[in-house]
């Protein structure tokens, strides 16, 4: 049940499901991790993901899930910033654009984490006892990002929490808008 809710909300989020796919994939050939599969709409639990080989040095395992993430995640937040300051704040419903936008930014925030596989490679690469301690504070926090988020998506809660996030968008933007004018001015 849960693989079906998973494919169904990665085909809803289709364009965010392959771009993250595409991001996933560049960032595997930036470190030269061998890709096996490089199929993004495959309607497995690979929607959206590209299939390499396992990771074993540990800057890559930590490139390979933060490079898409930053990205998808970077685009997604713009896009919501457009979308949803047209449509829920200025309360412009008919504007196809802000839609378009909305949907979009939704699209990619549901499609930020790696599979819990790469997760788990970041575990092992970086957290064995004998590691360097400054390595270990940077990565924790993307770690347990990364764990939780890969676990929502597994279930698909991430288009919950995307849209979630899609209402606070313009609150948040309401919050540091004017202290950044402040500043400037």
């Amino acid at each position: 049940m849960m693989r079906i809710i998973y494919i169904i909300v990665k085909v809803l989020t289709i364009p965010g499901a392959i771009l993250h796919a595409f991001f996933e994939h560049m960032s595997c050939r930036w470190t030269k991790v061998i890709v096996d599969d490089a199929r993004t709409v495959q309607f497995n639990e690979m929607l959206g993901h590209v299939d390499h080989e396992l990771i074993k040095r540990k800057g890559a395992s930590f490139d390979v899930c933060f490079i898409p993430f930053f990205f998808n995640l970077a685009l997604g937040f713009l896009l919501l910033t457009n979308g949803a300051t047209s449509v829920y704040y200025f309360g412009k419903y008919s504007d196809i654009f802000g839609w378009l936008c909305l949907y979009l930014g939704i699209s990619l925030c549901t499609n930020l984490f790696p599979q819990i596989e790469d997760v788990m490679m970041i575990k092992e690469n970086f957290f064995q006892k004998g590691k360097n301690k400054v390595s270990k504070i940077f990565v924790a926090p993307f770690y347990a990002i990364f764990f939780v988020g890969a676990r929502l998506e597994k279930f698909g809660l991430t288009l919950l929490t995307s849209i979630a996030f899609s209402f606070a968008v313009p609150t948040i933007l309401g919050w540091f808008v004017p202290a950044i004018y402040n500043v400037i001015k």
